[in-house]
């Protein structure tokens, strides 16, 4: 028998069919009433047979309404009435603990039909031992009612009870060639007793999915998001105009609920928080200073990957030197001092790391003879400034040589300034000669220094006799030292002569008219005598720069006689860079002119807080790059990944945030230059000697969060070809080898396969299909497009075009308006995309083979499956049917008998389909019985035709559809209900 036939369209259901979801009971409470209703009285009616009327409508194609849900509108900032409107719908949402005693019994409301029956019964029990209607009998007797006459009626009157919930079910879904009379069974049925029992166990499943999803999906929230409760309430009381003490920043807003971070090193591409400079100067640089800067970085990557010697200093100075400004002066003498200590002048091999594996004894020594070598040439540099300007010199001070200009030198600066002096020493030629030999040693003249004073021994005979071999000794030795016997005879003479002035603490030196300031200095330059007072006579004019050099001079730690190390003081350079710690930059910057902080600090080897002073105070650019020439010498100590601090303390050393300085240099143009962006965070894995793991992971880190802000893909790993699907190279790529990753397969899965797998994590598809290909991983991309095409299959409305589903724009909201206006390209449509993808790919043997076969059909399975959404939308029936028949999904044939449906459904209850497959298994049962349903109508319209091919071609159809509702009722228990009763609605058409 046929059924009536509903006017209306069928049913429309939720977004998906996927086996094993929740049931929509509203739904089917609406196709009950559908299949229920009476045909109309005006259709016209067709008769076969011995068959009943039947009304035929033309069938509709089912439809899907999609929902969409912005769990992010809470989050936005909101006036105070919507703020506090908030507050009222999310207290209505917290669970009532407190429940009274009278209502402790009560459980869920939620309950099923039968415990509801149960409960009614209870109640009306309950009720019924009660009844005392004293009262009420009198006072309805008063007004002449005859109460007792109404009460024995009532009692006649037998209320029947409610059917039970497998009759409720029945009688919802008759199903087909049979009246629905025949489904109502009795209450002592045990069958029915059954039934309702299951089901009502798959309901209590279903719910319990439901709960084990909600909790899952809160623990999630609370894994990954961080909500600051005092923020948000600091925000609602400025919203509703209460007095707020604390002042309240919009960026402390935007913070109070952040997505947590699973990586340490998820936030290196943002600024730091520093304590910077006020003057806007800090933070500027012209942009031919960055691009030259950019350059520089550039071309030293390039020398790094071919093992070249590069003169990074050299660049660097070269690049500031034609600045006026103080600030480039400052770092152009830094470079300089460099220059000097790593000697890449001279240098024939890479100086890259050299300086790293260095003990610090051999560092210390390092940068103390550098230094004091700049010092001295700095020195002389300007003492022939002074010499060549005077154009009249006296004739005893020609010719020009060293001994001359420092001679000249005494008359023409110190003398001239105190005429006392030479009443103080021995003079030569009307030069002092201790001044003399001063200034030749502070000049770096040692040579002739030592020629000075052996060129006049006699005048050393009476007080200093055994001077002359002190200084030949001196100037003899590398480390400008003496042995162990000399050191001893040059102490006890030093304190045979200048006893007095020791036991003088203030060192007032003035009021012994004999004592000679000069030659208490050169004694104790040459002998390292009295540390434990380090100053110099106050007639001893010093500079800044001479009063450093003075303290490298007497730096004894390299002494080599171990005996004199333990008699006398020793005094190192880790002293004297504690002395500038403690009297800090103020005592360096007296003179606004010429600021000698900065250039102390590089000096003594205090490279971190040079770093972090010139970051401060000097000019960001300027100390980025200052970082990245230290840590490329291996003269930079780098902090591990841990907070936004510039300088941190570890173990008693200073260590600099090396890895978040360049993270943030990059804050400022990592979109609009990423190529410059990814040369710099290159340069993180020089941090810790460039080979230790946690540096270069953190190099890593940088690089994923360069590409996933940016998303230049192309420029950075490489672009696939659309012609051959072979990939070209990108920047990060071609220089893998210098953040560890020389082998390929390492750089793909390391980085690419990383990058690609975090933007699966966030929606991002198609930046996860292209990072998947470039990662050569095509198994995983096919497997990917998979998953994406049998979602969309799945949950797309059947009745549309299954294209304007795959748009970007649609997938990321849910809906697209005028989205027939966007041309549909592969970039912006995943349907086109694959098969872009799955074209490119079939043309390389080689990029088929590393695909599984089983990836493989079910790729070309879901691709023809759109082609038949397509026809379907054309309302091409049969074509469709075909189709899906070819598939070999379902038993779409009329051919197929019961061991062949069974087979179908052994597949899907063993797992022996791919789970993309499956999950579009139930879009295709509906597909193929709204098919047949509109091709029985068809049929059924049609004039003049043979009654006998009439029922021919109906049988036909009924079998697939018969087959199709088998193979249905076969795996019902992994289909979504509604699917399953939309499938019975449909045959109830037939």
């Amino acid at each position: 028998m046929f059924a009536n036939k509903p006017s209306t369209n069928n049913s429309a259901f939720g977004s998906g069919f996927t086996f094993g979801s929740g049931a929509q009971q509203q739904q089917q409470q609406q196709q009950q009433q559908q299949q229920t209703q009476a045909p109309p009285l005006n259709q016209p009616t067709l008769s076969f047979g011995s068959t009943t009327q039947t009304t035929i409508n033309p069938p509709t194609a089912p439809s899907l309404s999609n929902t969409n849900i912005d769990i992010t509108a809470s989050l936005n900032t909101k006036n105070s009435g919507e703020l506090l409107k908030e507050l009222l719908e999310s207290a209505s949402n917290l669970p009532k603990v407190a429940v009274s005693n009278s209502n402790a019994n009560l459980k869920s409301i939620h309950l099923t039909l039968e415990e509801l029956e149960r409960k009614s019964d209870q109640l009306r029990k309950r009720e019924e031992k009660t009844n005392n209607f004293t009262r009420a009998h009198y006072l309805l007797a008063g007004s002449g009612v005859a109460t007792g006459d109404i009460e024995d009626d009532l009692s006649r009157i037998q209320v029947p009870k409610p059917k039970g919930i497998a009759n409720f079910h029945n009688n919802r879904h008759p199903q087909p060639h049979q009246s629905s009379e025949s489904y109502v069974l009795r209450e002592d049925n045990i069958e029915q007793y059954l039934n309702s029992k299951k089901e009502e166990n798959i309901l209590n499943t279903i719910e319990q999915s439901f709960e084990l999803a909600s909790k899952d999906f809160d623990n999630f929230i609370n894994a990954n998001i961080s909500i600051d409760w005092n923020k948000r309430r600091e925000d609602l009381k400025k919203a509703v105009g209460l007095k707020d003490d604390q002042k309240f920043k919009e960026e402390a807003l935007k913070c109070s609920i952040v997505w947590k971070s699973k990586s340490a090193a998820a936030n290196i591409l943002t600024p730091l928080h520093t304590k910077v400079s006020s003057s806007p100067l800090v933070r500027q640089c012209s942009r031919d200073k960055f691009e030259d800067y950019a350059r520089v970085v550039y071309t030293l990557n390039e020398a790094r990957l071919k093992d070249k010697v590069f003169p990074l200093c050299l660049n660097f100075f070269e690049l500031n030197r034609l600045q006026e400004d103080l600030r480039s002066k400052q770092i152009c003498e830094a470079w300089k001092i460099l220059q000097g200590l790593t000697g890449e002048e001279s240098a024939k091999t890479t100086q890259e790391q050299k300086f790293f594996n260095f003990k610090k004894p051999e560092l210390n020594n390092a940068i103390l003879q550098s230094s004091k070598k700049y010092l001295e040439k700095e020195y002389f540099k300007y003492v022939e400034q002074v010499y060549a300007k005077s154009s009249n010199k006296p004739q005893q001070f020609l010719p020009a040589t060293n001994i001359n200009k420092i001679s000249f030198f005494i008359h023409h600066i110190i003398i001239r300034n105190d005429p006392e002096v030479l009443n103080k020493t021995l003079l030569v030629n009307g030069t002092p000669i201790w001044a003399l030999i001063y200034f030749l040693l502070r000049a770096g003249l040692y040579e002739d220094a030592a020629e000075v004073v052996l060129g006049n021994r006699e005048l050393f005979n009476k007080f200093d006799n055994n001077f002359p071999t002190y200084i030949k000794k001196f100037v003899d030795s590398s480390s400008h030292t003496l042995p162990s016997q000399l050191s001893d005879r040059i102490h006890q003479e030093f304190n045979q002569q200048f006893q007095y002035v020791m036991n003088d603490l203030d060192l007032n030196f003035e009021l012994s008219i004999n004592f000679d300031p000069y030659k208490y200095s050169v004694y104790k330059i040459i002998g390292k005598c009295d540390l434990h007072n380090k100053s110099v006579p106050k007639a001893v004019n010093l500079s800044i720069e001479d009063w450093l050099w003075f303290h490298f001079a007497i730096i004894n730690e390299n002494h080599p006689n171990e005996e004199s190390s333990i008699i006398y003081e020793n005094y190192g350079l880790d002293n004297l860079q504690n002395k500038i710690i403690q009297l800090g930059s103020k005592h360096f910057l007296s003179a606004s002119k010429t600021p000698l902080y900065f250039k102390v600090l590089v000096l003594t080897g205090l490279y971190e807080l040079a770093v972090q002073y010139s970051y401060e105070s000097i000019n960001e650019t300027d100390a980025v790059h200052l970082a990245i020439g230290l840590a490329y010498f291996g003269l930079l100590r780098c902090s591990s990944y841990s907070n936004n601090n510039i300088l941190t303390i570890y173990d008693n050393n200073y260590e600099i945030n090396y890895s978040r300085l360049l993270g943030a240099y990059t804050t400022s143009f990592k979109i609009s230059d990423p190529k410059v962006a990814c040369q710099y965070l290159v340069l993180i894995a020089l941090g810790q000697g460039g080979k230790l793991k946690e540096a270069v992971s953190v190099c890593h880190d940088a690089l994923r969060e360069l590409l996933l802000i940016t998303r230049e893909f192309g420029i950075l790993i490489g672009e696939v070809s659309p012609t051959t699907g072979l990939l070209e190279r990108g920047v990060l790529e071609k220089q893998r080898k210098l953040i560890g990753l020389e082998d390929i397969d390492a750089f793909h899965r390391q980085i690419v396969e990383v990058t690609a797998v975090k933007c699966e994590e966030e929606g991002r598809i198609f930046d996860a299909l292209l990072l998947y290909q470039l990662s050569c991983d095509y198994e995983t991309t096919i497997v990917l497009v998979n998953k994406l095409l049998a979602e969309l299959i799945a949950t797309s409305d059947l009745n549309k075009p299954i294209l304007q589903f795959g748009n970007s724009n649609f997938m990321s909201s849910g809906f697209g308006p005028g989205l027939s206006e966007v041309e549909e390209t592969p970039e912006n449509n995943i349907i086109l995309l694959t098969e872009q993808i799955w074209t490119s790919f079939s043309k390389s043997s080689k990029i088929l083979s590393s695909i599984t076969s089983s990836v493989r059909h079910t790729c070309e399975l879901l691709m023809s499956i759109i082609k038949i959404r397509n026809l379907f939308v054309r309302k091409e029936w049969r074509e469709v049917v075909a189709r899906i028949d070819k598939l070999g999904l379902l038993p779409a044939n009329s051919k197929d008998d019961l061991t062949r449906v069974r087979a179908y459904s052994e597949l899907v209850e063993n797992n022996g389909l791919d789970s993309n497959l499956i999950k579009v298994l139930p879009s295709l049962l509906i597909l193929v019985m709204t098919c047949v349903s509109n091709i029985n109508y068809d049929i059924l319209t049609r004039k003049y035709q043979p009654i006998s091919n009439e029922k021919q071609e109906i049988n036909h159809w009924r079998t697939i559809a018969k087959n199709c509702m088998i193979y249905a009722g076969m795996v019902q228990y992994k289909m979504p209900r509604e699917v399953f009763s939309l499938l019975i609605n449909l045959e109830s058409l037939l």
